[in-house]
């Protein structure tokens, strides 16, 4: 092993490590490299099986450069001083930022332009080819090192920190282990160079540089299990998605949409009215039959997106089959909710159909009702269906409201 400059005292105290001692040095970098270069196949295998893993790909990159830097490490001494610190920091500082920009790329965020990441590597690189052979200072270039690595797990944590702790458990695992290796990092010259006797030297190194091997061997290994577990985390919400989205015009499907008015009707006689709306588009089966079922299915997205338009993030918009929708109306109140029903059936009338050059009109029949405390759902979407039938019978293209239960009269004898 070669070191730049190094007293023979310091020499000494490298090349004969105390005999017996658990946390030999090279040992932990032989399992380290071992781990590295394992967990980066395992990765690929996972890729090669699901390759829509948003962010998988930078992350064995990521890995593939940390098995390369261990290799380094282990073989060091056979290139010179300059070309083997600056090897092994462009190897570390690229397996830091792969794993940011894998972290930003997962949670669907914009990474920072790569030259900018190349830049950030040639600078600290270059800082520790100088203090390597223009002015030899391994506590300079250990801090510089252990700055700018931290930084970059710090920012990967914050980065995959998104969604919230119950919905993707395993994003806020890696940024736990991430923020916390991140942490050890922008740490880790103070804990181990705070000397009053002087600064670190490279033997004061060696001999805690097993402690540093030993945490960036469970970090390392602890992030790629992580990114295992985001794979699966990813892999059952794109399940889901399908089950409780509608494949053709992206909102609910009907079982979601049920599911969701269930919970919504939980809550006991505190809960207020749900409004709710069933809506139908008229004379669907004419476009259809006009131009064609990729005609209807565009009239059905057509029709989702000016919906949406008066949606608000809380309201859940379902499709119940063929060309029926209802929409549930949270914390809105009858009157709300009629004012909905009615701009929704304009809007659908001022925006028509574009097909085969010429402008369809679209225009939709509209049952509006409360779902009340202590009634059942099913109960609540027939008499909105009721409602929206009676919009049919009057002409189509109305709101029709009907908010409670129809009491039968009782005439007199």
């Amino acid at each position: 092993m070669r070191w730049p400059r190094d007293t023979i005292a310091d020499r000494a105290q490298v090349r004969s490590p105390p005999a017996g001692d658990p946390l030999h040095s090279p040992t932990l970098l032989i399992l380290m490299t071992i781990l590295m270069g394992l967990m980066s196949l395992v990765m690929a295998a996972v890729w090669r099986i699901n390759r829509l893993v948003p962010g998988l790909a930078w992350w064995i990159l990521a890995h593939g450069l940390g098995f390369l830097a261990c290799f380094e490490l282990l073989t060091r001494g056979r290139l010179p001083d300059a070309l083997s610190v600056a090897v092994a920091q462009g190897l570390l500082l690229g397996m830091g930022y792969f794993i940011y920009v894998g972290a930003r790329r997962h949670v669907g965020e914009p990474h920072p332009p790569h030259w900018i990441g190349a830049l950030m590597i040639a600078a600290v690189t270059s800082v520790a080819v100088f203090f390597t052979t223009v002015r030899p200072d391994f506590s300079a270039r250990f801090l510089v090192h252990s700055l700018s690595l931290g930084v970059l797990f710090v920012l990967t944590a914050q980065a995959v920190a998104k969604g919230g702790p119950r919905q993707y458990p395993a994003r806020y695992m890696l940024a736990a282990a991430s923020l916390l290796h991140g942490l050890f990092m922008l740490g880790r010259p103070w804990l181990f160079s705070f000397d009053l006797h002087g600064p670190m030297t490279l033997a004061r190194m060696t001999s805690i540089s097993p402690f540093i091997l030993l945490e960036s061997a469970v970090a390392f290994n602890v992030m790629a299990f992580c990114v295992l577990l985001l794979v699966a985390e990813y892999s059952h919400g794109e399940l889901r998605r399908l089950v409780d989205r509608d494949e053709l015009t992206g909102v609910h499907s009907r079982r979601a949409f049920l599911h969701r008015l269930q919970q919504l009707s939980e809550g006991g006689a505190e809960r207020p009215a749900l409004p709710i709306l069933l809506i139908d588009l008229d004379h669907f089966k004419r476009i259809n039959d006009t131009w064609g079922h990729s005609a209807g299915d565009d009239a059905l997205r057509h029709f989702v997106a000016v919906a949406q338009r008066c949606m608000r993030v809380q309201d859940t918009m379902g499709r119940l089959g063929g060309e029926e929708f209802a929409v549930l109306l949270p914390r809105t109140s009858a009157e709300q909710a009629q004012g909905v029903a009615e701009r929704l059936r304009k809007l659908l009338v001022d925006h028509p159909l574009r097909l085969t050059g010429e402008n369809v009109s679209l225009t939709a029949s509209i049952g509006v009702t409360l779902l009340r405390s202590g009634e059942s759902p099913e109960v609540a979407l027939g008499r909105a269906d009721q409602a929206m039938y009676q919009a049919k019978s009057e002409g189509r293209n109305r709101v029709v409201s009907v908010l409670a239960p129809v009491v039968p009269e009782v005439r007199a004898a």
